[in-house]
């Protein structure tokens, strides 16, 4: 079985790897529901986590439940910056990248 420390290791990484492929378009609260609903399986206003080796549901406590929304709003929250900042630098336009061949030049 998991203790506290090692389902938290599993949980963070589904988040790393949900939020590699989300649907961009898609606002936060959005993508915490679609997160919540497919990774942390509801039933009857609990969660729980799918044990990969084992095949078992994990109960999850409330605590855990809210670690894993912030965790989840936090590194949205950062992803989605760093890809506005890497958009900007994509639409700047190089300006002055002009090779000089005068330097270039035999001298004799």
């Amino acid at each position: 079985m998991f203790d506290s420390k090692k389902l938290w290791l599993t949980i963070s990484g589904s988040i790393t790897y949900y939020l590699k492929y989300y649907d961009m378009e898609l606002s936060n609260e959005e993508l915490l529901k679609d997160y919540l609903e497919y990774t942390l399986n509801e039933e009857d206003g609990k969660y729980q986590y799918l044990d990969k080796h084992t095949f078992e549901y994990i109960d999850l406590d409330d605590e855990m439940v809210d670690k894993a929304k912030k965790a989840f709003m936090e590194r949205l929250e950062k992803r989605r910056l760093k890809e506005s900042k890497e958009e900007v630098k994509e639409a700047t336009p190089i300006k002055n990248n002009v090779v000089s061949f005068s330097k270039y030049k035999n001298k004799k």
